[in-house]
């Protein structure tokens, strides 16, 4: 009986069905399990391939960002540094050319005495005379000299009282005398009270400008009386293509060194400047390499190959960012010149600390990697014992629910597989719109939030990049804005026969400092105005603003150019915390005559050319620039402009412009410029000057602001 239940159709069915439900569970588990290898493989290189394009993009925006980042603080403080020279070279330049005018005017001046040092006056800012050994006190022509530059005692004493870095300051002369502005009067006597001689032509301020013919600078020393560092410069005194002396002052170098010390950046940034010959002045290092020392060690010479290319080309005038190796570690080194003094300023970060925010995502990534990896084992191995499960309860169900089961379970992990295989390269899109309520939606809601955090990461440093664009796209508009308010619609005055005038300017930054106005007082007075902010940028650029609002209100309700300069000076230093100042030629010319009436804030010579004739320097008489100092008085002074003439205005930006060789364009190659068409129009006289200009220069950067204006007088026709 047995035997046939055994070869019964029912008995061959059951063992069918149960055959064909066993076949396909085991079936259908090879297929799950190859798929949950194949998932796991394809998550494991999703990763892989993330970290990889990750750590590529990152590292390359990251260095990226920093190596701009130092290279703009190496920039900004090299230019604030250099900055200090330049406006103490311009101070000295001030004192050499009140000199050189009281040479030429010396008919202008009485006889003014200048006192011998006083040991009560140590400690109070006070003139002295002081003299060479071989100097004879009682020759006449010694006693008359010293006379005629006593007159320039104010000038010392206003240049010393408004410089904070200023130690002292003189005029030496060629027959040895010397008047000199300081605050150790008691430090001018010997042991016997005999007060000491001041052999000022063996001094290296006074050879090196004699030398030269130009302004020089010796190098760095410390002061004996208060051992702090300090340089010096002097400026030749020439009158009448004479060689009359120097002009020369001393200078602290506390400031620049609080520069260095305030420049660190980051937990393993350092600062230094290096002088020319290669040593260290200043450094934020205690020790090691770039360590400042006395001994003048020469940075090129220690050994370090790499640091000496880096040194080298920053000291040839060059800028730029360089990987090097400092004390054995390894440091990006931005560097940026000191123009004026041939130094130059370095910022230094060190390349692990640049290279630390990478590291920090990597080993974040690679750790949610090992997380992700640990909950796909978790899930294979709850989805094996589901499958397990689900086996032993298909042996008892039939083949169409097994089937369903069997969807359920595979086509979740399908879908899932596919989105993981779609995160490749620079696509971090990952689709998941299904809630299976099991462990397969973990892990896709685990992929969800890890490529969400990554896209997060990448739209950061998008927005970054966009802010330092819109920085860039400000700056432009502030430029436009500067432009703008300027005259530069030409012809001007196109209904006026009597004149022509042009102008322009081009500045050194994106907004600059210098400035240019005309504008007509009534039908018969035309004002005109030439000005040079002190600094650069953004903060020069509202200086400029504010005096060229102020000259013009005040030239509305006055036609005296000293007493409009005088209140402009006097409003301008109420609230000038930051210590600018401006200096201006303003002139108002009387167009039915061609007189002009001027005065001349620091400012320029202006050039004068009469009909048919050559255009020369007009040596006006200089007073202190505007914003300086309160209630300063300037001398007006007159001159005419013949029939078809012109004048011709300008900043120091045109005869300091300088090539490659930092040679200075100067004021015989202007004039040059300006006589090799004399007869031309306005705007073709600026033309060729610019021309000239950018010859000369060539590729060299343009380091201050170019502002030109002509006037040509042509009067009425009678």
């Amino acid at each position: 009986m047995k035997k046939a239940e055994d070869r019964s159709i029912k008995f061959n069915i059951s063992r069918a069905l149960i055959g064909v439900v066993y076949a396909s569970m085991v079936c259908m588990c090879i297929v799950f399990a190859i798929l949950l290898a194949k998932m796991r493989s394809n998550l494991v290189e999703s990763h892989r391939e993330m970290g990889n394009t990750t750590e590529k993009e990152s590292t390359i925006s990251m260095t990226s960002l920093s190596m701009d980042r130092i290279m703009d603080i190496a920039e900004c403080k090299a230019d604030l540094a250099d900055n200090e020279f330049v406006e103490f070279m311009k101070m000295v330049r001030i004192i050499a050319s009140e000199a050189e005018f009281i040479y030429d005017n010396r008919a202008d001046y009485s006889y003014r005495d200048v006192p011998l040092p006083n040991a009560g006056n140590d400690g109070k800012l006070a003139v002295q005379l002081l003299h060479s050994a071989s100097v004879d006190m009682s020759d006449k022509k010694i006693d008359s000299e010293v006379g005629l530059l006593g007159n320039a005692q104010g000038v010392l004493l206003s240049a010393n009282k408004n410089f904070e870095s200023m130690d002292s300051d003189y005029i030496a002369t060629e027959t040895g005398i010397m008047i000199q502005a300081d605050y150790i009067s008691g430090k001018k006597f010997d042991e016997s009270g005999n007060i000491l001689p001041y052999e000022a032509n063996t001094r290296p301020w006074y050879v090196g400008a004699k030398e030269t013919g130009k302004p020089f600078y010796t190098p760095v020393s410390k002061d004996a009386h208060t051992n702090r560092v300090g340089i010096m410069c002097g400026v030749p005194i020439v009158s009448d293509g004479d060689f009359k002396g120097v002009a020369g002052a001393g200078m602290y170098l506390d400031n620049v060194e609080d520069m260095v010390s305030n420049s660190a950046l980051g937990e393993t940034g350092d600062a230094c400047i290096i002088k020319q010959n290669g040593a260290v002045l200043f450094s934020t290092r205690s020790e090691g390499d770039l360590v400042a020392s006395v001994d003048e060690v020469d940075l090129r010479t220690i050994g370090n190959n790499e640091l000496s290319e880096v040194v080298t080309k920053a000291l040839g005038g060059g800028k730029g960012v360089a990987l090097t190796f400092i004390d054995g570690e390894a440091f990006y080194f931005a560097y940026a010149p000191m123009k004026t003094v041939g130094w130059t300023f370095a910022i230094m970060l060190s390349k692990e600390e640049v290279e630390r925010p990478t590291k920090t995502l990597i080993s974040y990534l690679n750790q949610v990697t090992k997380d992700a990896i640990y909950k796909s084992n978790d899930v294979i191995k709850a989805a094996f014992t589901i499958v397990i499960f689900i086996m032993i309860v298909v042996c008892f169900i039939n083949r169409a629910i097994a089937g369903r089961v069997s969807d359920r379970i595979v086509m979740p992990i399908n879908r899932l597989t596919e989105s993981v295989k779609s995160i490749r390269g620079d696509s971090l899109e990952f689709v998941w719109d299904e809630d299976t309520g099991d462990e397969t939606q973990l892990l896709a809601e685990s992929f969800g939030s890890l490529t969400s955090r990554l896209k997060k990461y990448i739209e950061d440093i998008q927005t970054i990049t966009a802010e330092k664009e819109r920085i860039g796209v400000e700056l432009n508009v502030a430029t436009q804005i500067q432009a703008d308010m300027l005259p530069c619609i030409f012809p001007a005055f196109p209904e006026r026969a009597e004149f022509d005038i042009y102008a322009s300017m081009t500045p050194a930054k994106e907004v600059g400092g210098d400035f240019y106005d005309f504008f007509l007082l009534d039908n018969d007075h035309l004002a005109m105005v030439m000005a040079d902010v002190s600094g650069k940028g953004v903060p020069a650029a509202l200086f400029m603003v504010i005096s060229k609002t102020l000259i013009k209100d005040r030239a509305q309700m006055c036609r005296s150019p000293k007493t409009i300069l005088e209140e402009v000076n006097n409003i301008l230093y109420e609230s000038n915390t930051e210590g600018m100042f401006v200096t201006v030629w303003l002139g108002i010319l009387e167009i039915s005559t061609g007189r002009v009436i001027a005065a001349n804030a620091g400012h320029e010579y202006p050039a004068i050319r009469g009909k048919e004739g050559e255009f020369r320097l007009l040596k006006d008489k200089h007073g202190m620039m505007a914003g300086a100092m309160p209630d300063v008085m300037y001398t007006e002074y007159e001159f005419e402009i013949k029939r078809g003439g012109s004048l011709f205005l300008y900043t120091d930006g045109v005869t300091e412009a300088t090539d490659a060789d930092e040679v200075l364009f100067g004021t015989d190659r202007m004039l040059t410029a300006l006589n090799c068409d004399s007869n031309s129009s306005p705007k073709e006289l600026l033309t060729n000057v610019k021309k000239s200009i950018d010859d000369f220069v060539g590729t060299a950067p343009q380091f201050d602001d170019i502002t030109m204006m002509c006037v040509t007088w042509y009067g009425i026709e009678s």
